[in-house]
């Protein structure tokens, strides 16, 4: 069945750039976004949050559960990206911004996405698609916690602290 695309996303103006929020998933307060499919969530990074890293992705490091079954709790670190480097000329230094990845909900990482380990900028030109980086199988159902699509835009459009870090 054909879906117009205006009802399978919406869009926002944040920081200067037009944003994609997909309508099918659901959103964390840190821009994470989840999808449920078959029984596992898989979990990315908004368009927002790999647009506001400034440069491409040249990282996506998988740290405490860096392998398949670990498990992972409701709002744990469990990995970051890092952007490529850029000059920062008012400080006369390199730099690289940072985004820590956090868990949605508790559960068990069961796959981390081979293609953005080895080719991070995968997330910057399909973050809602190929750019997913792991799925998880939950073991609670804490989705209380996630937003809806609509919430997410606005909170978005609220001009906010940054979650990211610079190095």
């Amino acid at each position: 069945m054909y879906v117009p695309r205006n009802e399978l996303e919406i869009h926002a103006i944040c920081l200067g750039k037009k944003v994609c929020i997909k309508m099918d998933r659901k959103y964390t307060r840190k821009h994470i976004w989840v999808k449920e499919e078959d029984g596992y969530l898989k979990i990315g990074i908004t368009d927002y949050a790999q647009k506001s890293l400034r440069e491409k992705i040249s990282l996506i490091e998988i740290d405490k559960n860096s392998t398949v079954g670990d498990e992972v709790a409701e709002g744990e670190q469990f990995g970051i990206i890092y952007s490529l480097p850029y000059a920062n000329m008012d400080n006369m230094r390199l730099e690289c911004m940072t985004f820590k990845l956090t868990a949605p909900c508790s559960g068990k990482i069961v796959m981390i996405n081979p293609k953005v380990v080895e080719n991070p900028r995968i997330v910057n030109s399909d973050p809602y698609g190929e750019g997913w980086i792991v799925k998880l199988e939950p073991t609670k159902k804490e989705m209380e916690e996630l937003i809806s699509p609509k919430k997410y835009k606005k909170l978005i459009e609220i001009p906010d602290t940054s979650p990211f870090e610079v190095l």
